[in-house]
């Protein structure tokens, strides 16, 4: 295992091979991570330790059985999650999400070691929401998001948060496979596929911890908001392929910025009377409530688009071990090799 100190400096050399306006982002990156990493305690301490309080004892050894559960099945834990942080906010990083006037397609930031990606993060809020405008300045969309946890790819070991620990369990632990998830692969410069890949897991996992916990109603409930989720990324879908169909037109700019409005605004109304045939609220309810954008529709896409293909081959694979088995593979290929395998698969079933 690569030392500490190691990463910390592959990780510092970015400021130093980067152009002079990168030298500032890649700072902050570094002395934001370094500030988490110095915080860490170890998790045995803090359960052994009396002065703990009985709540976060209690949240920090249910992460130790979940932890459990996904090495049990196949999930490269090793050392994550073995020490906890508290940040002291209410989100780690902020990422900022563009995309053009006229375009469903995300901007894409690059970097030297991880490829380029679709957002780009930033440890304090003030400096995400500058960028941001910055790049509504230059007429993008735009869209910030606060990230409650994120994974730095078997570089480090991650800690638990104190901006996630407080989440129900099933939450919880759906929010550690999918962490977990971005450990096993990484293909560098695809978004989709990573997110996607990880978010199969994570909802694969959660159904078969929660069955084994005998918890039918909490499954019950989770299956419900899974069906709410599906509904809603059909309507997210759909609008999104509408305004593509917009913005490849011929029309002026005046028209297709009015056509989008409309469609936008469709949206919401079609969300809106979506939950009225709900017993309880959406999971879209808040983020549908507020002003949408280009950027802001690319956020589900990135994360859910290619589910449906992964759960496909997961299907096909039998088990979850021999589906990581061939994803492994599967990252390795070219990008086209990897969407045409992955649509083949969805078409067979």
């Amino acid at each position: 295992m690569r030392s500490l100190l190691g990463r910390l400096l592959a990780v510092s050399m970015l400021v130093f091979v980067t152009a002079c306006s990168s030298v500032s982002y890649y700072t902050q990156a570094v002395v934001g991570q370094l500030s988490i990493l110095s915080k860490r305690k170890s998790l045995e301490r803090l359960i052994a330790d009396e002065a703990t309080h009985e709540t976060l004892r209690n949240r920090l050894q249910f992460i130790q059985s979940v932890l459990a559960f996904a090495d049990d099945n196949g999930l490269p834990v090793n050392g994550a999650y073995s020490a906890y942080v508290d940040t002291g906010r209410a989100y780690v990083v902020w990422n900022v999400f563009a995309a053009p006037t006229f375009s469903t397609e995300l901007k894409r930031f690059c970097y030297p070691m991880v490829g380029c990606l679709a957002y780009k993060g930033f440890f304090a809020e003030q400096a995400a929401r500058d960028y941001a405008q910055s790049l509504a300045d230059e007429e993008m969309d735009v869209y910030v998001g606060g990230v409650a946890a994120y994974s730095t790819l078997g570089w480090f070991d991650d800690p638990v948060l104190n901006t996630f620990i407080a989440r129900s369990d099933e939450r919880l632990a759906a929010l550690l496979f999918h962490e977990l998830a971005h450990r096993v692969v990484f293909v560098k410069g695809d978004t989709q596929f990573n997110e996607s890949f990880a978010t199969t897991v994570e909802r694969t996992l959660l159904r078969q911890w929660l069955t084994e916990r005998g918890q039918p109603s909490v499954f019950d409930a989770y299956l419900e908001d899974e069906a709410k989720w599906q509904q809603t990324v059909a309507l997210i879908t759909k609008a999104r392929s509408a305004l593509a169909e917009i913005y490849a037109s011929d029309e002026k700019a005046s028209v297709r910025r009015t056509s989008k409005h409309e469609r936008l605004q469709q949206l919401q109304d079609e969300y809106a009377e979506l939950e009225q045939t709900w017993v309880t609220q959406g999971p879209y309810a808040g983020w549908m409530a507020q002003p949408i954008n280009n950027a802001q529709l690319g956020t589900v896409a990135i994360y859910h688009e290619l589910v449906p293909q992964f759960e496909a081959l997961l299907a096909t694979s039998g088990n979850l071990r021999a589906f990581l088995e061939e994803v492994k593979v599967l990252a390795k290929q070219s990008n086209e090799v990897r969407e045409q395998r992955l649509m083949a698969e969805a078409e067979s079933l």
